[in-house]
C-alpha cells in the first residue's frame, strides 16, 4: 500500500500555539505555532515516510453547517492576534517545502479530509489522519489510521479500529451518533441537554444508533432520560448531521497531486532564517540527507493488524513517558515564575527626563528587543523593553521623536550604564547598522544559559522565559521584567557551576568580535564564481553522458529507485542494503561499492558536483551583497563550544577535491594592494591530548618537534622513524585522531579500508606504546560517570547524562564524550581566546579578521602592515593558553583563499 498523510491544519496550528512559548523572528514576528507545526512536519516525514501527504485547511467560515445551524461555532473566541498572521507563514514555508495545501470555501478542513480520505481508500492507499479533533474518528478504518493529539502536540494517541473499539466499545460510523446525543460544545453542536458521555454511550451499546435509540425511546430506562429524548429528537438528528464530516467536497483534486517531492532547499532554508526557525532549519536539513533515499513506498500488503496493534502500544507508551517528563518541566517552570513590575507609559518629555535620569544615576537595565529585517546586520530595532529593578517600560520607535531616540542611543552607547539581555550580538549588529555603539554589556543571559547548558536547541528570550509567564505572547516591557528575575537566578546558578569567568571573559568580549566579523564580510570574485559554476554544470553534463553510456539507458540519477535498478538489477551490482523502497544508493552505500564498477566513482563524482553547484556556486550568488557574503557565526550551537557558521556555511565547503579548493579562489581581499593571511594552529587537539594525558612519547613528540604521525607509526609498527612510509604514516594519522573520540576496531577498519583483526591490532599496539593517553581516556570516563559532567582547562561544563542511559548505544556515545569533550572543548577555548587577542591587538593596524574556520583565522591584511600583524597573530595564538607542550600555528599568505604559500616569521 502507498501511504498518505493527511494533517488538520487548523487543529494542529492552534494546538502548537497553546501549547508552545511565544517565540519571534529577529524582526518580531510570531513563530511559535509555525515552530510547533513544522516540527511535528518535520517528524511526520521522518518516521511515517509518506508516498503522499497533505495539509487541509479551513479557508472561510463553515458556511455549509451554519447554513444548517445558525448557532454552529458561535461561541469561539476571535483567533488571537499572534496566531492570526502564522497561517500565512506557515503556508509559505509549506509552499516552499513542496507541501501540498487543501482549502475550499464555505468547509472545513475536516470535510476535505473526509473526501480525500474516502478517494485515497477507493484507490487502494493507507491513510494516517494526523489531528486534535475527535470528529475524525468516525473516519477510522481498515486502511484509515487516526493519530489524535493530545495535551499540545508532543504526544499522540494511535487509533485504529481495535483501539477506538477498546476506548468507547463503539464502531467508527457510531461516532457521529455520540455527538448527536451528548453534542459538542466546543463546536457548539447542541446535542440533547441533560445528556452526557456516558449516558450516551450507554444507549448506543444497547440500541446501536441515534435513530435507533429514538425509534425505541419507550424501551429507554429512566423516565428523565426518556423525556429527554422525547422532547429533542430533531435537535440530536441535527447534532448528528452537524458532526457528520462531508466526504464529498466538490473539489478539484487527484491523489496524484499529493506525491512527495522535493522541496526547494534553498527557499525553505531561507525562509526557516527569515523567521529565525534555527532548529526547524537544522531537522529540515536532516531530512535533505534522509530523504536521498526517498520516501517509502512499500510494494508490499498493509501491515497486519498485530503489527499495528504493538506499534501502537509501543506509541502510546513512549507518549506517556514523554509527557510525564513535561508535566514535571512544566511544574519545575511554575514554581520560577517572576515577580510584576508595574509598566510606565511615558510621553516623549517623560522619556528624556527617565533617560537622562538612568544616565546620571548610572542605573542597571534590563533589556529587551524586538528587530526588523532579514538578519542581524541588516536589521534595525522597533521596539525595546526596559527593566530598572523598580518598573517597566516599553519604548516604541514609532512612537518617539527624534531627541528621544538620540538620548537613548546615548545612553546605549555608555560604558557607565551596565545592561542585561539575551543575546547581546544580535542587538550589537542590528544598532551598529546605524552607526550605534552598544556598550556597557554586564550579563548576556543566552551566553550563560548555553555555557549551563550547551545542549538546548535555543537560547532566545522567548525560549529562556518560556515559564515565567502564563501570557501567550510578550510584550517587550513585560519581556524586560522577566529578563530582570531571570537574570538573578542565572547569574546565581552561574557561579555555583564556577561558570562566572567563562562567561565575562570569554563569551561576552568574543560576541562583540564576531559582530564586527560578520558586518566586516569577505569579498567575492563574482565572476569567477559564475565562471566556476558554468564550469561545474559543463562537467555535470558531461559525467551525466558518461553514467549513461556505461548503464546502457537514459534514466534519473538523482531518483535511488532509478538509480538502484541500474545498479543492482542491470549492472548486477552486490547489494549491501535494502530499504523499504527497494536498494540503498546512500553515500555510505556507494562508497563501499568504489572499486568494484567504473560507474561508480562516476555517480559519486556526479552527486559532489551538483551538491558544489548547488549549494556553493548557486548558495554563494544567492547571498552575495556589496561584494561581499556575511556569514553568521553561532557561538551557542555545538555543545563542546566550538564555532559554526552559517548563512553561508563557510566551514563546510569541501577542500579535499580539486573542484571544492577551487571555490576557495572566490574569496579575495576587499582592497587592492591587500592580501588575505592565514594562521591556522598544527594539530591543536593532539597537543591538548597530549597535555590532558601527560603520555611521555606523545609529549616528546610535539616538545622536540617530530612529525606526530610518523613517529606514532614507528611505534605502532615498530621500525625506525626513517623507514616509516607514506601509507604507514597515514595510518597512524586515523589511529592518532580516531582513538581520542572512541574510534572502534569496526571503525578504524571502515575509515582506512583495512581488515578489522588488523585494525584491532592497531589499537592493541597503539595503547601499548602510549600507555598515558589509554589511561587519560579510561580516566574521564569514569570521572564524567561519577561527576556527572566534563570540564576543559577553561572550565567549560558539558553534562553527561548519556552514561548513565540504560540504551547500551547511548552509553557509548556517552563515553566517546566523556572523551573527547575536554579536548574539542579546550582547543574551542584556545582558539577563542586567540581571537579576542588578535583582535586587540590590532585595532589601528591595516587588518582585518574576517573568518575563523575549524583551526584557521583569515584575515586581510594591507602589504606594508603584513609583517606586524603577522607577528602579532602567530604570538597571539601561540600564547594563548599555556600547555605542557608547546602550541604551533602555521601562517600562508596568498591573492586568494586557495591560493596561499607560506608565510616564514
Amino acid at each position: 500500500m502507498a501511504r498518505l498523510v493527511i494533517m488538520d491544519g487548523n487543529s494542529l496550528l492552534n494546538r502548537a500555539f497553546y501549547a508552545l512559548p511565544p517565540l519571534t523572528s529577529a524582526e518580531g514576528l510570531p513563530t511559535n505555532a509555525v515552530h510547533g507545526f513544522l516540527a511535528m512536519l518535520l517528524r511526520i516525514q521522518k518516521e511515517k515516510k509518506p508516498d503522499c501527504w497533505v495539509v487541509a485547511f479551513d479557508k472561510t467560515k463553515a458556511t455549509k453547517r451554519i447554513e444548517m445551524y445558525d448557532q454552529y461555532k458561535a461561541q469561539r473566541k476571535e483567533t488571537p492576534e499572534t496566531l492570526k498572521p502564522q497561517f500565512a507563514y506557515l503556508k509559505e514555508i509549506l509552499g516552499a517545502m513542496s507541501v501540498p495545501v487543501l482549502e475550499s470555501e464555505g468547509y472545513e478542513a475536516d470535510d476535505l479530509i473526509a473526501t480525500v480520505t474516502r478517494r485515497a481508500e477507493a484507490e487502494g492507499m493507507e491513510i494516517i489522519v494526523i489531528t486534535g479533533d475527535k470528529d475524525a474518528f468516525q473516519l477510522v478504518s481498515d486502511q484509515t489510521t487516526v493519530e489524535m493529539t493530545i495535551k499540545g502536540i508532543s504526544t499522540v494517541e494511535c487509533y485504529n479500529k481495535d483501539k477506538l473499539f477498546e476506548k468507547y466499545q463503539l464502531k467508527p460510523e457510531q461516532i457521529i451518533d455520540l455527538k448527536g446525543l451528548m453534542g459538542d460544545p466546543s463546536d457548539n453542536i447542541p446535542g440533547i441537554p441533560g445528556i452526557g458521555e456516558k449516558t450516551a454511550l450507554k444507549l448506543l451499546w444497547s440500541f446501536g444508533s441515534l435513530e435507533q435509540v429514538l425509534e425505541n425511546v419507550d424501551a429507554v430506562p429512566g423516565n428523565k432520560l426518556k423525556a429527554l429524548l422525547k422532547e429533542y429528537p430533531e435537535q440530536a438528528l441535527l447534532s448528528k448531521k452537524l458532526a457528520t464530516m462531508i466526504d464529498q467536497v466538490p473539489i478539484d483534486f487527484q491523489i496524484g497531486d499529493f506525491v512527495r517531492t522535493k522541496p526547494d532547499s534553498e527557499k525553505t532554508l531561507g525562509l526557516l532564517h527569515q523567521y529565525s526557525l534555527s532548529m526547524i532549519c537544522r531537522l529540515f536539513e536532516q531530512t535533505l540527507d534522509q530523504d536521498q533515499e526517498g520516501p517509502a513506498r512499500s510494494r508490499g500488503p498493509a501491515k497486519s493488524q498485530d503489527r499495528r496493534d504493538n506499534e501502537n502500544g509501543k506509541n502510546n507508551r513512549n507518549n506517556k513517558n514523554n509527557q510525564d517528563s513535561q508535566d514535571n518541566q512544566e511544574d519545575n517552570r511554575d514554581s520560577q515564575a517572576g515577580p510584576s513590575y508595574e509598566e510606565r507609559i511615558l510621553d516623549p518629555g517623560g522619556w528624556l527626563e527617565q533617560i537622562s535620569s538612568w544616565m546620571t544615576e548610572k542605573t542597571e537595565l534590563v533589556i529587551s528587543y524586538r528587530l526588523e529585517g532579514e538578519a542581524a546586520h541588516l536589521s534595525v530595532w522597533n521596539e525595546m523593553g526596559i527593566c530598572d529593578q523598580r518598573n517597566t517600560y516599553s519604548l516604541d520607535r514609532t512612537q518617539i521623536d527624534k531627541n528621544v531616540l538620540a538620548k537613548w542611543h546615548e545612553l546605549l552607547g555608555s560604558p557607565r550604564v551596565f545592561k542585561i539581555m539575551a543575546d547581546h550580538k544580535t542587538l550589537y549588529s542590528a544598532l551598529a547598522n546605524e552607526g550605534v555603539r552598544l556598550d556597557g554589556l554586564k550579563y548576556d543571559l543566552s551566553l550563560a544559559a548555553y555555557l549551563m547548558n550547551p545542549t538546548r536547541s535555543s537560547y532566545q528570550a522567548a525560549e529562556l522565559l518560556s515559564g515565567q509567564a502564563d501570557e501567550l505572547f510578550f510584550s517587550a516591557a513585560r519581556e524586560a521584567g522577566l529578563l530582570a528575575h531571570e537574570f538573578e537566578n542565572s547569574r546565581k546558578k552561574l557561579e555555583e557551576l564556577g561558570l562566572s569567568s567563562l562567561l565575562h571573559e570569554l563569551e561576552e568580549p568574543l560576541s562583540i568580535v564576531l559582530a564586527e566579523m560578520e558586518r566586516q564580510g569577505i569579498s567575492v570574485d563574482r565572476e569567477m564564481l559564475e565562471q566556476i559554476g558554468f564550469e561545474l554544470e559543463k562537467k555535470i553534463a558531461v559525467i551525466e553522458e558518461d553514467i549513461y553510456q556505461i548503464a546502457g539507458v537514459s534514466f534519473n540519477i538523482n531518483s535511488p529507485q532509478q538509480l538502484g535498478k541500474v545498479l543492482f538489477e542491470q549492472l548486477e551490482l552486490p547489494p549491501l542494503k535494502k530499504i523499504k523502497t527497494g536498494y540503498s544508493t546512500d553515500a555510505e552505500t556507494l562508497e563501499e561499492l568504489a572499486g568494484q564498477h567504473c560507474i561508480v566513482e562516476k555517480i559519486l563524482e556526479f552527486r559532489h558536483l551538483v551538491k558544489l553547484n548547488s549549494t556553493y556556486v548557486k548558495g554563494l550568488l544567492g547571498q552575495l551583497r556589496d561584494g561581499k557574503v556575511h556569514t553568521t557565526f553561532q557561538q551557542m550551537v555545538t555543545a563542546t563550544g566550538r564555532l559554526s557558521s552559517t548563512e553561508p556555511n563557510l566551514q563546510n565547503i569541501p577542500i579535499r577535491m580539486e573542484e571544492g579548493r577551487k571555490l576557495r579562489k572566490v574569496f579575495v581581499p576587499s582592497r587592492g594592494g591587500w592580501e588575505l593571511f592565514s594562521a591556522d594552529y598544527s594539530q591543536i587537539e593532539l597537543r591538548v591530548l597530549a597535555h590532558y594525558s601527560q603520555d611521555p612519547i606523545l609529549c616528546q613528540s610535539f616538545q622536540t618537534g617530530e612529525d606526530v604521525h610518523a613517529r606514532t607509526a614507528s611505534e605502532v609498527f615498530g621500525v625506525p622513524l626513517e623507514q616509516v612510509t607514506p601509507d604507514m604514516r597515514r595510518k597512524a594519522k586515523a589511529v592518532n585522531f580516531g582513538l581520542m573520540y572512541g574510534l572502534t576496531d569496526f571503525g578504524l577498519a571502515r575509515d582506512i579500508r583495512i581488515p578489522r583483526k588488523e585494525a584491532k591490532f592497531y589499537i592493541e599496539r597503539y595503547f601499548q606504546r602510549y600507555s598515558g593517553v589509554k589511561k587519560y581516556l579510561n580516566d574521564s570516563v569514569v570521572n564524567a560517570m561519577e561527576t556527572g559532567e566534563t570540564r576543559t582547562l577553561l572550565n567549560r561544563l558539558r553534562q553527561t547524562p548519556e552514561l548513565n542511559h540504560q540504551n547500551r548505544t547511548v552509553r557509548q556515545f556517552g563515553q566517546r564524550i566523556a572523551m573527547n569533550s575536554p579536548i574539542q572543548g579546550t582547543a574551542a577555548d584556545i582558539m577563542k581566546l586567540a581571537m579576542i587577542r588578535v583582535d586587540e591587538a590590532m585595532k589601528g593596524l591595516e587588518a582585518n579578521l574576517l573568518l575563523q574556520v575549524h583551526d584557521e583565522l583569515l584575515l586581510e591584511v594591507s602589504a606594508r602592515a603584513l609583517p606586524e600583524v603577522a607577528q602579532i597573530v602567530k604570538t597571539e595564538m601561540e600564547s594563548a593558553l599555556l600547555l605542557t607542550v608547546p602550541l604551533q600555528v602555521d601562517c600562508k599568505t596568498g591573492v586568494n583563499w586557495c591560493d596561499m604559500g607560506k608565510y616564514h616569521i
